[in-house]
């Protein structure tokens, strides 16, 4: 089967969605590049902006580089200095001798013992400022990736250097990593500092060794990020990158999504909660118009709705473990009468595609039939890139539309008799 889609599709559907992409962090998610500003930040509450931010700060450019690959190269060289200690010997002598404190302790013993020699041995270390800031910048690292990702087992190992395409992956690899220089012997007996001090900030800028560049710029974006938290500087860090589906059919169902969105925003609905997708249970949105509410959910459901599933409560019967089926785009209105919307989205125009896409919606209204049963006709929409030729009877359980003809019918038969 081909796909549906020419590139002036996709685009046309990308350039739809880069209005709300930056909401969209979801497992299956890659590096973009919008060329929009993002917006309406502060609607997110602090948990949503937060993994925004790691995320995003993780996934930069410097962070990236850092650990992949300036810390392997500066621990194969890694900075040092000599420092010479004054040692007390007795009979064997290592080291130049420094004849002043030699006489100065002899002469504290008395001159008893002729064999005493104080002598200044030089001892290598890497204790340094920018060794320092090296380390804790793969501290902090390990410690948002654990922070992102939950507790990893320490036994996984690393397969590549290369590049993931879903950025979970990328967040895991860079624990890995942290984890693996952290534990090396060079790195491991440097004291770590509490805090990244100006003088230390110097010292890395200027040292000798050109990857320490790169982990300055680290710990910059680090400072303005997590301590600072410089508002434009977030916002400039969204914009370098948000997250994109990698699967079309992914990105169409967004696309419905977000035209749902907008079209109650464009009917006068006020948004009132906003939530990250995909990382969220419950609605991924809430509008208000009057009394009226209408909840979105996306890839989940009530959990009164949950509750009255057939499939689940028959599969139990028999012992069997089973996932709730949830469709892509569910509605709840609260109006004079709270009633359900099912929005099940496929991306094809192929007709026998469609035909078996409503028997699963079908499927659905008689899994969670306790629910639907009261609704206004229709109770699922079924959205397709390109419908069958025909004409559609508001009447039926299930309507079939194109993404052309959703908008308008969502904001006619859906949503204007709630707001009246």
């Amino acid at each position: 089967m081909g796909d549906c889609w020419t590139d002036q599709d996709y685009n046309e559907v990308l350039s739809f969605v880069e209005n709300y992409l930056w909401l969209f962090v979801q497992e299956n998610a890659a590096i973009h590049q919008p060329k929009q500003i993002i917006s309406n930040l502060t609607q997110l509450n602090y948990k949503d902006l937060r993994l925004l931010q790691l995320v995003y700060f993780l996934l930069s450019e410097s962070i990236q580089k850092s650990v992949k690959e300036c810390s392997p190269q500066l621990l194969r060289n890694l900075a040092q200095s000599t420092d010479r200690m004054i040692t007390e010997m007795k009979g064997s002598v290592r080291g130049n001798v420094d004849w002043n404190m030699t006489l100065k302790r002899r002469l504290t013993a008395g001159y008893s013992n002729p064999t005493v020699f104080a002598t200044r041995v030089a001892l290598k270390t890497h204790n340094l400022p920018e060794v320092q800031a090296l380390k804790y910048l793969l501290t902090q690292i390990n410690a948002l990736c654990v922070e992102v990702l939950g507790n990893i087992p320490d036994t996984a190992e690393i397969v590549s250097y290369e590049p993931r395409k879903k950025w979970k992956e990328e967040v895991r690899l860079l624990y890995y990593l942290t984890h693996k220089f952290l534990k090396t012997t060079c790195l491991r007996d440097i004291p770590l500092p509490q805090k990244i001090t100006d003088r230390m900030l110097q010292k890395v800028r200027c040292a000798r060794n050109y990857h320490f560049k790169t982990i300055y710029k680290g710990l910059i974006l680090y400072s303005k990020l997590f301590i600072q938290e410089e508002q434009e500087i977030l916002r400039d860090c969204f914009y370098q990158g948000v997250l994109k589906p990698l699967s079309r059919d992914t990105l169409y169902e967004v696309y419905i999504l977000f035209m749902t969105m907008v079209s109650l925003e464009d009917s006068g609905w006020i948004r009132e909660n906003l939530k990250l997708i995909g990382y969220t249970q419950g609605a991924v949105a809430q509008y208000r118009y009057r009394d009226n509410t209408v909840k979105i959910y996306y890839q989940t459901m009530p959990i009164s709705l949950a509750k009255t599933s057939i499939y689940t409560r028959i599969m139990r019967q028999y012992n069997i473990n089973v996932r709730l089926r949830r469709p892509d785009i569910l509605i709840e209105i609260n109006s004079d009468k709270n009633e359900l919307k099912l929005v099940e989205v496929k991306r094809t125009s192929n007709h026998l595609y469609i035909g078996e896409s409503l028997y699963k919606v079908l499927g659905y209204l008689k899994d969670f039939e306790n629910c639907f049963e009261s609704a206004n006709r229709p109770q699922a929409l079924l959205v397709v890139w390109k419908k069958l030729v025909g004409t559609n009877n508001d009447n039926d359980i299930i309507v079939i539309l194109d993404r052309e003809a959703y908008q308008a019918f969502f904001q006619k038969k859906i949503i204007e008799p709630v707001s009246r």
